[in-house]
């Protein structure tokens, strides 16, 4: 037995509360290619995840193992270990089940650990603990404490994290790696996505380096990307042979380390004698000559980071991994860098309040100090958490760093995309796949979810390919939105694990995903589209495309010579009249056939067996009922090649009109101007790793939503403490909250003005709300009292009853509240419905028109019709219930269905070293008049300019990049239009302060802009009062139409450009836009002439102004907060 394989209890019992969704996992987190019951089977070549290989790795050489809940699904890290330990009872390496237990995450979380320590002793074997990212800054105060103390713990450490700038789910690597650094930990990190046997390497690296030195080491990985993503990984370690590489690590440790950079040394030495591996803290690839190196941390980026480079095969650039980045050992990082670098470039990870990893301070620190600093060029390119590393992104970013490289020359495919597809006729089989890179988009619960796994499992069925795919989801677009990418390539290649940016072959579900993303702009040139049709039948392919395909559309299609094929699902019906056996498959494998033909065109009549391939040993069918199938989906023209015609390019697009004015953004030539077609992203946002739910489990309780009685809430309160009752002011809002009291409310407008723009204060008292400059203030706006009572009488409702709703950050958490409330407090009804109310209202229509209405309205058929009801009519969810009389969700059943109420953040104009106890708004009420005559509202600007004195409200604080900046000498321009003056109202305030504390400040600029100084000077006593005084510097103010003449901010700015050359480029100024996004490009041209004119003053030529202003915004000098 080794010597850590203690006899321990039985870990069954202790598990009784973990919290496990089996049917979940099983579902959405389940292997495409087959789930793993046993760790054993885990060896040699398997289609798995790294995740499951990570978790095989502690599986094998851990007698205790701790897990805590994640992000995202409370099991998400755990679930292969939970199934091993607790349903297939499976033994480690040492023969024994592990004593598994599963924790929350909350305020304490290691106490547990350190209780288990302290009560049962390990004889100094590591506790392997399995944790996300966030779940670290729990632990860390209880860790802090405990430096001095043997405590063997061996963190294995997903990134994972929910960055809420973004809406998405993200690695953040700045949270590990910067409470490792604080406590004095060591971080290790597996480099390369596709090195299955690295993983094995680096987790039982990390556990005997616990061992080795009796403290907590953390093994980091990547979070979504390690948990998605499936492909081929080939001579993995089997469970035995992972204990004896752990138990030949552990008897060469006769070497006691005398500090943890030693520890690190012998713990590296000794895996690669005994692996013949050449892991180093720090790993340079490239050119053994490079001129420039590009020094990376984390998995996936560093992954991405190697495939380009080593598939252009450029040779003056090399790439220096980063596997452990605390301790940073500055000798070991210096012998790594090659002698013949001039240029270095950090990537560096950035949260949104900006803070890195602090490689940047690691790498800028140990250049000083070894006397390199001043020989080499250094930049740095910092990235956002949920930045997208492709092929095309990382070619940008080193085209715009090294002047030398070429887009093209960067992205040399070598995947071999000929008609073949590495096949020739004659060698086809049944098992044959192609070579390529294809794109699924589809709505979360439609047909593609399931189609984009079997695709994959049978692509991977041909022994010459290796196949990988990461699936998505996006919850927050169209209802739900999912993406599938596969990629499948010759065994050897490297080119699985990219981000596809370049698709062969793009199959789109549903035309109202165009509407929420550019799905074309990742499509390969003269790729194919296969555009599903579920909607009405194609009589005539002429009508189609005119009715159907929008100008939009045809444009990109025509600029990218794709072909594009219908996939027409309508004739599916008639399909399954003619033959039963192939009812309730028939769509798949419909889309199945259209997927082989488009690939593979060459499978022929093996494109039966692909089909039944696809559904496992399992399924049952004939191959000659498949056959027939096929034939029939020939004969009624199933599959609709669509000409694209090059006279596309030259459509017209219909211009949308502005619609700042509804939106309450003060562009002040709202009605004149036409706002440029938005930009859709490219990659979705992976806003969850599941689809939106669409009905609550049958066994889940906690999640329902019902109306109860006095008799219950008074059980309830009696027995607060059996009920698990606490009254909080406003539980089902996810951020901190204060209750502030209106000290004034005063408009500054004239009354027969049409814009009503009001200034407000609120007394914040001894709450404990505080705020710094230039953040926002978030109102919880209610409901109108009298449409509340309105409502009421409308839906028969007795507003004093009481009902149950499940918090919607935590559906465990039960809110009470009356029906009155509800409707005041939570529920948007007056708001817009999106699309899935429609659909969701339908289920409860009586009349079966109605229903067929409301179903129209859902689906692509009804989508010109649903977007004048949004965009024309601003129909709200009161006018779709009026309207559709028959379909009468009971309340709790309606309350699910109808949006919550949003907060709104507004930006705070005042500083509380000067109004200590007070916060100031400014804000205009959004009003407009609908198609019906109605006069509408913004919801939360009406709800603040009807507030009276000593009303009382819910706000929180959000943080924003409005700050000043570092010196209080740097001069600063403010720039704001309407109430965009709000935080430069603040900014004034806090240079005030400065004076008064003796500092000296630079030079205040403001310009600002409205249309009529009589009506909308904002503040404008104020400001005059500050120049008055000395405290601002310059007042630059447009009012557009006091003159015959538009006069513009920016023409006001090029009126003082030598004083904002001094400024901005000889004073290192910053530059500050607040207000609607319209004047962006003419401020940024603005600011492109003062750094010109700078330039021209020293006589220097700049070539690329552009990127100097891109940079100004990287270094916080150009700051803009736009809306």
């Amino acid at each position: 037995m080794a010597p850590h394989a203690l006899t321990v209890e039985s870990s069954r019992n202790s598990s009784s509360n973990h919290s496990f969704n089996e049917q979940f996992v099983n579902e959405h987190l389940a292997n495409p290619f087959g789930s793993t019951a046993d760790p054993q089977l885990i060896k040699g070549s398997i289609y798995t995840s790294p995740l499951t290989i990570i978790n095989q790795a502690i599986y094998s050489v851990s007698s205790k193992i701790f897990s805590y809940e994640s992000v995202g699904i409370d099991n998400l890290l755990d679930s292969n270990i939970y199934n091993w330990n607790v349903n297939f009872d499976r033994v480690n390496s040492f023969g024994i089940k592990p004593f598994y237990n599963k924790f929350q995450v909350r305020s304490g979380a290691a106490s547990a650990i350190l209780g288990y320590f302290k009560k049962n002793g390990t004889n100094g074997q590591p506790l392997s603990t399995i944790i996300g990212a966030n779940a670290l800054t729990y632990m860390k105060p209880t860790l802090s404490g405990t430096t001095n103390v043997s405590l063997p713990l061996s963190f294995n450490v997903s990134a994972i994290d929910f960055d809420f700038s973004s809406n998405s789910l993200v690695s953040n690597y700045g949270i590990p790696l910067n409470v490792a650094r604080s406590l004095g930990y060591s971080v290790i990190t597996p480099l390369d996505l596709n090195n299955g046997v690295e993983l094995q390497h680096i987790t039982v690296l990390n556990h005997y380096l616990a061992s080795l030195i009796g403290q907590p080491s953390l093994n980091v990985f990547d979070g979504p990307n390690f948990v998605k993503y499936y492909t081929k990984y080939n001579d993995l370690l089997s469970v035995e042979e992972l204990g004896v590489l752990y138990q030949q690590l552990l008897g060469k440790s006769q070497q006691i380390p005398q500090n943890l950079d030693e520890a690190i040394e012998i713990a590296f030495n000794n895996l690669n004698e005994l692996s013949g591996t050449n892991y180093s803290q720090f790993e340079y690839f490239g050119s053994e000559n490079p001129e420039t190196v590009l020094i990376s941390y984390g998995t996936f980026e560093t992954s991405q980071l190697l495939r380009l480079i080593e598939n252009s095969g450029i040779n003056s650039v090399g790439l220096l991994k980063v596997r452990v980045p605390v301790p940073f050992n500055q000798t070991k990082f210096i012998s790594s860098l090659p002698s013949s670098t001039k240029k270095i470039l950090i990537l560096d990870q950035v949260n949104a309040d900006g803070n890195g990893t602090g490689l940047i301070s690691d790498i800028t620190s140990t250049l000083f100090l070894q006397g390199l600093y001043h020989n080499l060029k250094i930049e740095e390119f910092n990235y956002p958490l949920n930045f997208e590393w492709t092929p095309i992104t990382i070619s940008k970013i080193l085209v715009n760093f090294i002047d030398s490289l070429t887009e093209d020359e960067l992205l040399i495919d070598n995947v071999n995309t000929s008609s073949s597809n590495g096949h020739n006729e004659e060698s086809l089989t049944a098992n044959s796949s192609p070579i390529g890179k294809y794109l699924l988009w589809g709505k979360d619960n439609g047909i593609l979810v399931k189609t984009a796994d079997k695709l994959a499992f049978s692509l991977s069925l041909d022994d010459t390919k290796v196949v990988s795919i990461r699936n998505k989801f996006d919850n927050s677009s169209n209802g739900g939105i999912f993406q599938s990418q596969i990629i499948s390539t010759n065994n050897g290649s490297n080119k699985n694990g990219e981000s596809i940016d370049s698709a062969e072959l793009v199959i789109l579900e549903d035309l109202s995903i165009l509407k929420d993303y550019d799905v074309l702009a990742t499509s390969k040139p003269e790729s194919t589209i296969l555009l599903l049709n579920t909607t009405s039948k194609i009589e005539e392919i002429e009508e189609f495309v005119e009715k159907k395909l929008s100008p939009e559309f045809k444009i990109a299609l025509a600029k990218n010579h794709n072909k594009l094929i219908v996939v027409d699902l309508t004739i599916l019906k008639d399909l399954d009249e003619l033959n039963q056996s192939t009812k309730g498959f028939s769509e798949e494998f419909l889309v199945q056939l259209a997927f082989w033909r488009s690939t593979l065109p060459d499978l022929k009549s093996f494109v039966v067996n692909k089909l039944l391939q696809a559904n496992g040993n399992g399924f049952e069918l004939l191959a000659v009922v498949l056959d027939k199938f096929i034939q029939t989906i020939d004969e009624n023209n199933g599959l609709k090649p669509i000409k694209v015609s090059p006279d596309w390019i030259n459509l017209e697009i219909a211009p949308v009109e502005n619609e700042d004015e509804a939106n309450g953004d003060d562009d002040d030539d709202a009605d004149e101007e036409l706002e440029e077609a938005k930009q859709l992203p490219f990659f979705p946002f992976e806003t969850s790793f599941f689809p939106n739910p669409r009905e609550v489990p049958a066994d889940s309780e906690t999640s329902e939503t019902k109306v109860i009685g006095v008799n219950d809430i008074a059980t309830k309160l009696a027995f607060a403490e059996a009920y698990g009752v606490k009254q909080d002011l406003r539980p089902d809002l996810p951020v901190k909250n204060f209750i502030v009291k209106v000290q004034e409310n005063k408009r500054l407008t004239p009354q027969e003005y049409s814009r009503n723009i009001f200034h407000i204060e609120f007394d914040i008292g001894d709450t404990g709300l505080t705020y710094d400059i230039g953040e926002a203030l978030g109102i919880h706006g209610r409901n109108n009292e009298e449409e509340v009572s309105e409502f009421l009488k409308f839906y028969d409702l007795n507003g004093e009853a009481l009902v149950e709703v499940a918090n919607k950050d935590d559906p465990t958490i039960l809110e009470i509240k009356s029906i009155r409330q509800t409707l005041s407090d939570t529920v948007d009804f007056l708001g817009k419905p999106p699309k899935r109310f429609y659909e969701s209202l339908a289920e409860y229509a009586s009349e079966d028109k109605e229903r067929e209405s409301l179903l129209k309205l859902a689906s692509a058929e009804g989508a010109e019709e649903l977007k004048k009801r949004q965009e024309v009519d601003f129909d709200t969810y009161v006018d779709i219930l009026s309207e559709f009389k028959s379909a009468r969700p009971p309340f709790e059943e309606l309350i699910k269905i109808i949006s919550p109420l949003k907060r709104r953040e507004y930006s705070i104009a005042s500083s509380q070293k000067i109004h200590n106890k007070a916060i100031h708004l400014l804000i205009v009420v959004v009003d407009w008049v609908d198609s019906r005559g109605r006069i509408r509202y913004g919801h939360c600007s009406k709800y603040l300019s009807d507030l009276k004195i000593g009303d009382e409200l819910v706000v929180s604080v959000k943080p924003s990049v409005m700050k000043l900046p570092p010196l209080s000498t740097q001069p600063i321009i403010m720039s704001g239009l309407g109430t965009g003056l709000a935080p430069f109202k603040a900014f004034v305030e806090e240079k005030i302060w400065q004076l008064q504390q003796g500092m000296e400040i630079g030079e205040i600029y403001l310009y600002l802009g409205s249309r009529h100084k009589k009506e909308e000077y904002l503040y404008g006593e104020l400001w005059e009062a500050y120049k008055e005084a000395g405290v601002l510097t310059h007042i630059g103010a447009a009012f557009s139409r006091d003159q015959p003449q538009k006069i513009y901010i920016q023409d006001k700015i090029r009126e003082s450009i030598e004083d904002l050359t001094d400024a901005v480029c000889k004073k290192q100024g910053a530059f500050y836009l607040c207000g609607p996004t319209w004047p962006v490009p003419d401020i940024t041209a603005c600011l492109e002439d003062i750094v010109t004119n700078g330039a021209k003053r020293e006589g220097k030529e700049i070539k690329d102004v552009a990127k100097v202003v891109e940079d100004m915004k990287e270094e916080g000098r150009y700051i803009l907060e736009v809306y």
